[in-house]
């Protein structure tokens, strides 16, 4: 570094510049004296402001800069980092950056400045914020990564704030910013982010899980050491061309033990490496004979070469087992491992098919947008920003497949997408190849609208350009574009015709119990319009047909072994009745599945079988048959989320529905700590109906109000008893 730096107002601060300069000796003369120009521009600007830690706040975006520098990325995103924080902090404008350093400075800055309103919650500021990240980073890709460094710096130095601010910090951190990465393929960045996320959630069970690798630090060096040089002569034997890397793997560790899915000394025995060959016959070359030499079933095998993971990521993945060692390998080309690093940002030098792939979340998050961009700078709609978010974060927590068109385009779904949401995806804005739908070949064979996708299909929806929409569709789609298509359609229906739909699809559900409109009695009608408070029966058709009434319901009412009579509205708020409990299952004679046990706010669907209707687990294995056979016999529920239930839930008197649930602990229980157990679940308003201690574990049969009180109570457990694993049993 050549150039003679000024002097800026602190020590601290100069030698912050002095180490971004050395960072970014890959830009040019002129760009780096820009830095220079914008690192003293910022130092004036903050003059006053001071860290938490009392350092000039200065210090901390020039950190920032220096973050994205090792990204080797281009000079306004660099100075961008640097003021990120000019527009909101201090006497600085917008117009005064841009006429300084540009207008995509100037955008890049207000994309990172915080929306605050004094009129407004903190929620409704918060979401607000999330929202002008998001379309800001929709228009602009480094937005985030800035973002990102921000956080990155920030979580690392937490510790001069308060122990409930670094929680919270934390917890926002890996709610939003880590998914939204790890979405846009920035995972490099992702991953450090995550584990600063997991110090400041708990330290306790950050320094546990630390303290051991140290212990073990010396043993795991060995491991790796050892399989390095295995996969460096297997690399060697196969005459390929490579490089084999040992990967740092703690994210992967500290998430297994965080998310309680791992017992921690196993953990210690994972470990991961990356090779990078040549092209793609080489990475195919090395992957067929570890597959062969270890008899790696297909479950521990992911070909992302062909069928990227949303983010774009391409690789192929092995997990084998090595004297007790389990090993990740990933096998990529060295265009794989570039793109991996920048995700969006780096995505022109991806190949077309992970491109594919980062343009398919991309359409996701977009059509979470208002078109209208409800946050216009003169008048931000901060309740419109709420609900955006909260499908955002919907979004970014849903387990996702990619599907692709035989054009070779890619989708990306919510698991348990069907062909039909498919069919809504690939046609945009403009529904009408959707509307016309009448079947689909998935990989190349004939399957219903119902049927559901697994990750990697290949999905050609058919046509009749004389079909419609049908009103039971709106029981099997999961995606809420899908659902909002259809709804679309049939209200635009004059009421005649939506009248005549709902006759049609009433009509087609009752073909799966061998009956048809005509074998329906007056009694069977009237039971009907009085169960749904109607006074004659095209009432209920007009229902089917606006999807407040799914026509399976109504034969399930009908036909079922018993039927519940629940048909007055003064029962709505009785949660002593599970039918309560659901979206439109009042007055439905209803179970929950003994096969999967499910609680209060799992994800669920529902089996309509000659018993009812039959609430299951949505991954429950025993609709697999079912789905095969007659996939519209399962159709899609959601839980009431309402105050009446949420009150009855915190009412530690109130009358409401338990569900038994069973947890395995990865330890044997002596009997002082099975007492121990049983007094701190029931301070928690649970129910310990047996605790069974067996040689080597202890499963407990317990009484839960929902799913957050069952993550209540397992993560008090782990506290208590010292960090086993603790998974819940959907079976005995």
């Amino acid at each position: 570094m050549n150039q003679t730096l000024p002097k800026l107002s602190h020590p601290l601060v100069d030698d912050a510049q002095y180490n971004l300069l050395r960072s970014v000796g890959y830009l040019t003369a002129a760009e780096r004296s820009d830095i220079i120009d914008a690192c003293e521009f910022g130092d004036i600007a903050h003059i006053k402001d001071k860290r938490k830690s009392g350092e000039p706040y200065i210090t901390h975006p020039i950190a920032v800069a220096e973050i994205l520098a090792g990204f080797r990325l281009d000079r306004d995103t660099i100075i961008a980092a640097i003021l990120h924080d000019t527009v909101e902090d201090t006497e600085i404008s917008a117009e005064q950056i841009e006429q300084r350093y540009g207008k995509i400075v100037a955008r890049l800055v207000d994309g990172v400045t915080k929306l605050k309103s004094s009129t407004h919650n903190k929620q409704e500021n918060k979401a607000a914020t999330f929202h002008k990240i998001l379309t800001a980073t929709l228009a602009d890709p480094r937005v985030l990564i800035i973002k990102l460094a921000d956080r990155l710096h920030n979580m690392s130095t937490l510790d001069a704030v308060r122990p409930e601010k670094q929680r919270t910090t934390a917890q926002e951190t890996l709610d939003f910013y880590v998914p939204f990465a790890r979405l846009m393929g920035l995972n490099d960045i992702a991953d450090y982010i995550e584990v600063l996320c997991y110090r400041n959630l708990d330290s306790d069970m950050y320094n546990k899980l630390s303290d051991k690798l140290l212990q073990h630090g010396l043993g795991r060096n060995f491991q790796r050491e050892a399989i390095h040089r295995y996969l460096s002569i297997v690399l060697n034997n196969l005459d390929l061309n490579g490089m084999v890397k040992v990967l740092d793997n703690r994210v992967v560790i500290f998430r297994q033990f965080f998310r309680n899915r791992g017992e921690i000394n196993a953990l210690l025995r994972h470990y991961a490496f990356e090779i990078v060959l040549d092209n793609i016959e080489a990475c195919d070359k090395l992957a067929y004979y570890l597959i062969k030499k270890y008899q790696i079933d297909d479950s521990h095998i992911a070909d992302n070469i062909r069928r990227p993971l949303p983010g774009g990521n391409q690789s192929l993945t092995l997990i084998y087992e090595r004297d007790n060692d389990f090993v990740k390998v990933t096998i990529l080309t060295k265009q794989m491992q570039n793109a991996a690093r920048l995700g969006v940002i780096g995505a022109e030098h991806a190949s077309d098919v992970s491109q594919s792939v980062i343009q398919a979340s991309l359409r996701n998050m977009k059509d979470l947008v208002d078109d209208e961009d409800s946050l216009n700078e003169d008048s931000p709609d901060f309740s419109a920003a709420v609900s955006t978010i909260n499908e955002l974060m919907d979004y970014l927590h849903s387990s996702k497949i990619i599907c692709y068109s035989p054009q070779g385009r890619a989708y990306e779904l919510p698991q348990g997408a069907t062909a039909l949401d498919f069919a809504y995806a690939v046609v945009g804005n403009v529904a009408v190849g959707a509307n016309v739908a009448v079947g689909a070949n998935v990989d190349h064979k004939h399957a219903k609208l119902g049927t559901v996708l697994k990750n990697g299909q290949l999905v050609e929806i058919e046509v009749n350009s004389h079909s419609e929409p049908k009103a039971e569709w709106l029981g099997f789609v999961v995606t809420n574009k899908a659902r909002v298509e259809i709804l679309r359609w049939f209200k635009d229906l004059s009421p005649a015709d939506k009248q005549h739909h709902g006759m049609q699809a009433l009509d087609r559900a009752l073909k799966t119990y061998q009956k048809s409109l005509d074998d329906l009695s007056e009694s069977d009608w009237k039971n009907l319009t009085e169960w749904r408070g109607l006074t004659e029966k095209n009432a209920l058709f007009e229902q089917i047909s606006s999807g407040t009434l799914l026509p399976q319901l109504v034969v399930t009412r009908l036909f079922s072994d018993e039927v519940c009579d629940i048909q007055s509205q003064e029962h709505i708020d009785d949660m002593t009745q599970p039918q309560q409990l659901i979206v439109n299952a009042s007055g439905v004679e209803l179970d929950f599945a003994n096969c999967c046990h499910p609680i209060y706010g799992d994800p669920i669907v529902g089996h309509l079988s000659r018993h009812g209707l039959v609430v299951h687990r949505h991954k429950c294995f025993s609709l697999d048959d079912i789905r095969k056979d007659n996939p519209y016999q399962v159709i899609q529920l959601r839980w009431r989320n309402d105050k009446a239930i949420k009150q009855s839930n915190s009412d530690e008197h109130g009358s409401k529905i338990r569900f038994p649930a069973y947890l395995k602990l990865s330890i044997a229980l002596s009997d002082e700590q099975i007492s121990e157990v049983i007094y701190h679940l029931r301070q928690l308003n649970m129910g310990v109906e047996k605790v069974d201690v067996r040689s080597s574990d202890t499963i407990i049969h317990i009484v839960v109000r929902s799913r957050n009180h069952l993550a209540q109570g397992i993560r008090e457990l782990r506290s208590l008893l010292g960090f086993p694993n603790i998974i819940r049993l959907y079976q005995l």
